[in-house]
């Protein structure tokens, strides 16, 4: 199994888009905000302004001087950057009839002001920024590509545009328009997305609480071709909030706009992200970044299910070759190892063939589970799950359910790994002294997604996951299960029809699975479980998965998330430091044998026959193993 070359944990970079479009359920109103006489920031080059209506020269060309001439006059002038400010404190909605400005007041105040600058000065900006080179940034959420700090460019027409930015009258203004302190230092950098580009749900509220400072204000000024559309993607999505005030569903969205900056305030319920960019003509340019200023438990957890005993044969489900007692060795020995292994050809053919058959029968909640600051995907419905219980109760007959036409197969041999017997299968393997899982039986679409959160980690334990995809998965459509730690990338798992992928995930380990961009030809299905000895743990706070005791006695189970994508378990490759071996028997697809030593009869090693494609890729099995 190869490891990803991408690697994470990059400082959080946040991106924003505008256009002028408001998602169909939310009505609006955008009359004009009349001047409520409340007063502006005290000491502000916009009240300096109001107080000079009728200033002598010398202060009328002092003036002057001081705003930019790229910068468009209409929102230095005092009037509208009064009127603006008392719509903007008050969460009201506004629109300027002379300058096309907008306000949106839901589901947080968000500001568009067209025609920011020069639309000249501006077109050459662009030019120059097609120029720049930008560095591949991805992980768990987002993937785009982003300029070096603008502090340090030194292109004409790019440096120009900072310094406006960076300037007094740029920065007061902004300060004015919103009603806060703004630092005259923001930062700055250009944000490139192409095709398949994203952002994922995020707050941007970073703040240092120990000096009382942090990000303010968010912006982006669009550098997007003029003809941009909403079928292009690419657009700014803001998320209402539920009770628990975590992001629900998506209440706004704004197409980019040529010359437009957006901005809003940034807080802990200031959910957005970027959707995915859809044209494959056209590139989503933008400049990007926060003001900064002095400053003035989220995730619910889901009831536990009672637990539902059963016994099942394992002959009846998975591959004999899996079964064997000295093939269980090698497993184990992979796994002391590498601490992760891939499955390939997992169930029996018949078992894999229905289960795919019964999925397509099933019913998936339309709903995606969240909340999406840490995730979005689809689980199977209740109703579904309740159905299977109430009619197949106690009826462990695998006949029975091959020979039906509904979709309870699949919830059997989902109930089947977490049943007692694939529990002893498992420990077997592994060595884990398993007595508790969590469990959940997920669909990724496109757009689906988990992200890496303090309130979204899950539990010390064996990650066990079945893919149940009905082809071939291309890992440019995403998906993958990416395990990290320290800031590195350990291993990448991408999906494979009939495979199990086992990872040992220790304290130290995280995990996320990529975002499913719209490329991907189908739906990725699996059976996801986390698989732990809860006698080691009790007294930890309850995960938010389906969690459920393993016959036998067991209490308090958490925790499943997040697993995906593993391979290379079909045959055996590699094997180094081979000794003392008697009878080897129909043993096929085995490459790269060296140092095998004493090898006497080629004969009588029990059930290492017929292995071939079924085991064909356990990788890397070095000295001392076999």
């Amino acid at each position: 199994m190869s490891t990803s070359k991408k690697h994470t944990s990059q400082d959080l970079l946040e991106e924003n888009d505008s256009t002028l479009l408001p998602n169909k359920k939310q009505k609006l109103d955008t009359t004009l905000v009349d001047n409520n006489n409340d007063s502006l920031p005290s000491n502000t080059i916009s009240s300096k302004l109001e107080e000079s209506k009728i200033p002598d020269e010398n202060v009328e060309q002092e003036i002057k001087e001081i705003i930019p001439d790229i910068l468009n006059k209409n929102y230095i002038d005092p009037d509208f950057v009064t009127r603006f400010y008392s719509a903007f404190k008050k969460n009201q909605t506004f629109t300027d009839e002379i300058s096309q400005a907008i306000i949106y007041n839901l589901p947080f105040p968000i500001a568009l002001l067209p025609n920011i600058f020069d639309n000249e000065f501006l077109s050459n900006v662009k030019d120059e920024v097609k120029e720049l080179d930008f560095d591949n940034k991805s992980n768990d959420l987002y993937e785009f590509h982003q300029s070096s700090d603008l502090k340090i460019c030194e292109k004409p027409h790019l440096s120009k545009l900072r310094d406006t930015i960076y300037s007094d009258v740029f920065v007061s203004t902004m300060s004015n328009l919103v009603g806060f302190d703004l630092d005259y230092t923001p930062d700055l950098s250009v944000h490139k997305y192409e095709k398949g580009n994203y952002l994922l749900c995020h707050d941007d509220d970073i703040k240092d609480d120990a000096f009382m400072h942090g990000r303010i204000i968010a912006f982006i000024i669009y550098l997007v071709d003029e003809d941009w559309s909403k079928d292009d993607g690419g657009a700014l999505e803001l998320f209402n909030i539920n009770s628990q005030s975590h992001p629900d569903e998506i209440s706004l969205s704004i197409t980019p706009k040529w010359n437009t900056i957006a901005f809003f305030a940034l807080s802990p319920t200031s959910y957005h992200q970027v959707s995915e960019v859809i044209s494959s003509t056209k590139i989503r340019y933008s400049i990007s970044g926060w003001f900064h200023g002095p400053l003035n438990t989220r995730l619910s957890r889901a009831e536990f299910i009672a637990p539902v005993p059963e016994v099942f044969d394992l002959k009846d489900f998975i591959s004999p070759v899996y079964l064997n007692e000295k093939n269980k060795q090698r497993i184990l020995k992979k796994l002391q190892k590498d601490s992760y292994i891939l499955l390939s050809k997992f169930l029996r053919d018949d078992v894999f063939d229905k289960l795919i058959t019964s999925i397509k029968e099933t019913g998936w909640e339309e709903k995606p589970t969240g909340p999406p600051f840490i995730r979005k995907y689809h689980l199977l419905k209740d109703s579904e799950i309740d159905n299977f219980k109430d009619n197949n109760n106690n009826n462990n007959n695998i006949k029975d359910y091959k020979d039906s036409s509904s979709s309870s197969f699949c919830k059997y041999v989902y109930d089947f790994f977490k049943s007692k017997s694939f529990a002893i299968f498992i420990n077997e393997i592994s060595n884990w002294q398993i007595t508790a899982v969590a469990r959940e039986f997920r669909q990724f679409q496109p757009g689906n997604y988990t992200l890496i959160h303090d309130q979204g980690q899950d539990r010390i334990g064996a990650d066990v996951t079945l893919f149940c995809i009905e082809g071939e998965w291309d890992e440019k459509w995403g998906g993958g299960t990416h395990y990290v730690a320290d800031e590195h990338e350990l291993l990448a798992i991408y999906p494979e029809k009939n495979m199990l992928s086992i990872v040992i995930r220790d304290a130290g380990t995280l995990r996320f699975v990529k975002y499913v961009n719209s490329h991907a030809a189908f739906p990725k299905t699996e059976m996801s479980f986390i698989y732990w000895d809860d006698d080691d743990d009790k007294g930890e706070e309850e995960g938010d998965e389906e969690v459920e005791d393993i016959e036998g006695g067991v209490e308090d189970i958490e925790g499943v998330e997040d697993i995906e994508g593993v391979e290379d378990i079909e045959g055996v490759e590699d094997i180094e430091g081979i000794k003392d071996i008697e009878g080897i028997e129909d043993i096929e697809g085995i490459e790269d044998i060296e140092e095998i030593e004493d090898i006497e009869g080629v004969k009588d090693i029990e059930g290492v026959e017929d292995i071939e494609e079924e085991v064909e890729k356990i990788e890397e099995i070095e000295e001392g193993e076999g």
